[in-house]
């Protein structure tokens, strides 16, 4: 097998390399000390008086203080937090959430043993109480029967008219009462200005008459129709007195009247005048 023979470094020529890079070090050193030195040399020679106390040469002077001068002290507000002296106080925590109560398991029932053969309780027949028998001498009372009131009827105060009419105005006059019904409560009730209106035209004519000693104690009831203009028509007595003279006048006194009006509704109103002579 054939061998291959390297080559090996020189011992000399290494010692020459450190021998001069040695030297080149030792030249670099010095030149750098010359260079300081002439520097100084050069400065000194040049401004004669470097290095004097003198304020005016470039020298720095140094006083001494016993204490520096504090800033002065800043104004603060009391409602503002940066300014201050008084530190804000702490929001206070939140109270601890109660813990959730622990589940309590449902306590069961113990069960009770089995009775035994001998402790089974037998349930006895019992006789029934025989109810006390009543002496001859109590006999029960009968409950006292109330009979109710019958209640009363309602009945028409005018002949042909039915139910019950309650008057809309009464009258005192010199001889008598008059008084004015009307069939139609609903227009009573919403225009009873105008119910007070013909009652007093009819009370107005009524009032010019006299009447006779015979009318005393007795009523008539004249009927008659308003048409929409409010001229009476249809004027006929509905209920005689007993006395002509007095059924007669009242008859002629709404004859006597040519308007109460026109209707403030509909087209036609039935009236009832009423009159009790004294």
């Amino acid at each position: 097998m054939p061998t291959e023979l390297l080559s090996t470094r020189n011992t000399e020529e290494t010692a020459e390399h450190v021998g001069r890079g040695f030297a080149v070090s030792v030249m670099g050193h010095l030149a750098v000390v010359a260079a300081i030195a002439g520097s100084v040399w050069l400065a000194h020679h040049l401004d004669p008086h470097w290095g004097e106390a003198d304020p005016t040469v470039g020298a720095i002077q140094a006083s001494v203080v016993n204490a520096l001068p504090l800033p002065p002290k800043q104004l603060y507000k009391e409602h503002e937090v940066l300014t201050s002296e008084t530190p804000s106080p702490a929001p206070t925590p939140p109270p601890p959430t109660p813990a959730p109560p622990a589940k309590t398991e449902p306590v069961k029932p113990k069960s009770e043993p089995p009775p035994k053969p001998n402790e089974v309780l037998i349930p006895r027949k019992t006789e029934p109480v025989k109810a006390a028998t009543k002496t001859p001498t109590e006999q029960p009372v009968a409950p006292r029967r109330v009979t109710p009131p019958p209640v009363p009827t309602p009945k028409a105060t005018t002949g042909d008219t039915s139910g019950i009419q309650i008057p809309q105005s009464i009258t005192q006059l010199k001889n008598g009462t008059a008084s004015v019904t009307v069939p139609d409560r609903t227009f009573g009730d919403r225009y009873a200005y105008y119910i007070r209106l013909v009652a007093q035209k009819c009370n107005q004519e009524k009032a010019q008459d006299v009447d006779p000693p015979t009318a005393k104690g007795k009523r008539v009831i004249v009927h008659f129709v308003i048409d929409r203009d409010g001229v009476p028509t249809n004027v006929e007595v509905l209920t005689r007195s007993g006395s002509i003279e007095l059924d007669t006048d009242t008859l002629r006194a709404i004859q006597r009247i040519d308007t109460f009006g026109p209707l403030p509704s509909g087209n036609s109103l039935a009236i009832n005048y009423v009159y009790d002579a004294h």
